[in-house]
């Protein structure tokens, strides 16, 4: 076991295997995920690595406090939830199963941005118009986020296995998180409202 979690590189094939078994509702994708350290490092490289990518673009701009926010949030979205739930996964004696978890469950987020691209794909063959249309996209990526609030609420179920209750407390843990710090940067300078952002295009649409 202490091998395992120091050393055991991640296999494409297997996670793709696991992510897809996971989204929808198979228990046994799980296995597929490897509990080592290295496994989990390599499941959150893709999030810090366009959150590093994005901080360098948003440093060259003239005006980058806003952005620079947005940044930050990122960061803490990516980075709260593995932290909150190695919290309960020890309250709970779940030490043992966390890695593995907290690698499906990283490589997992991935699932409803990769469902909302499929989505608007498809809709861009048969109803080119759609695409077009804010309240439709909109719609999508609201679909898709609910999707995966689903989802991350079932990975911690099976991954630390939990009642339903406590796996809605791990996930619902780092939601609240979240929405405290994006609730936080309204409130103080530069003030990046989030719900103003996200609004943003139906207001235009509408103006339009």
């Amino acid at each position: 076991m202490n091998a395992e979690r120091r050393s055991d590189p991640p296999d494409p094939k297997s996670v793709v295997q696991g992510m897809a078994m996971l989204a929808s509702g198979r228990a046994e994708g799980l296995n597929r995920f490897r509990g080592s350290a290295d496994s989990f490092l390599a499941a959150i490289a893709p999030g810090v690595a366009v959150n590093l990518v994005s901080l360098l673009l948003v440093a060259m701009q003239d005006h980058a406090a806003i952005g620079l926010t947005k940044v930050e949030l990122s960061f803490c979205a990516l980075l709260a939830p593995p932290v909150i739930s190695n919290f309960f996964a020890r309250r709970w004696g779940r030490e043992d199963l966390w890695l593995r978890y907290a690698t499906a469950a990283a490589w997992c987020e991935w699932v409803s941005v990769f469902v909302s691209v499929v989505a608007l794909a498809v809709a861009s063959l048969f109803a080119p118009a759609l695409v077009h249309t804010p309240s439709f996209v909109q719609a999508v990526v609201a679909a898709a986020e609910l999707y995966g609030v689903w989802l991350g609420w079932f990975v911690a179920k099976v991954g630390l296995r939990l009642s339903w209750g406590k796996a809605l407390v791990v996930y619902g843990a780092s939601v609240v998180f979240a929405l405290i710090c994006y609730g936080l940067a309204s409130v103080f300078p530069p003030h990046y409202s989030f719900i103003a952002d996200l609004l943003k295009p139906m207001v235009v649409s509408q103006a339009n």
